[in-house]
């Protein structure tokens, strides 16, 4: 079974990186772009991991985190 990590990223060049990296390992990836959509993402998908950002547009890392938790 394939392990799911969500990874929240605002920079394209970051959200690269981590595409290349984590796919080439083998896990599933699913991506963010805003912290909302973060929170919605993890609701949706339950990820094993998730890798956040903390300065995110529309909410923050902080509060994305808060909610999920």
């Amino acid at each position: 079974m394939t392990k799911k990590i969500l990874v929240v990223e605002d920079q394209y060049d970051n959200m690269c990186i981590f595409r290349d990296l984590l796919t080439s390992a083998g896990y599933e990836m699913i991506e963010a772009v805003t912290g909302e959509e973060g929170v919605a993402m993890a609701e949706m998908h339950r990820p094993d991991l998730i890798l956040m950002d903390m300065q995110l547009p529309v909410i923050d890392g902080y509060e994305s985190t808060r909610r999920i938790k």
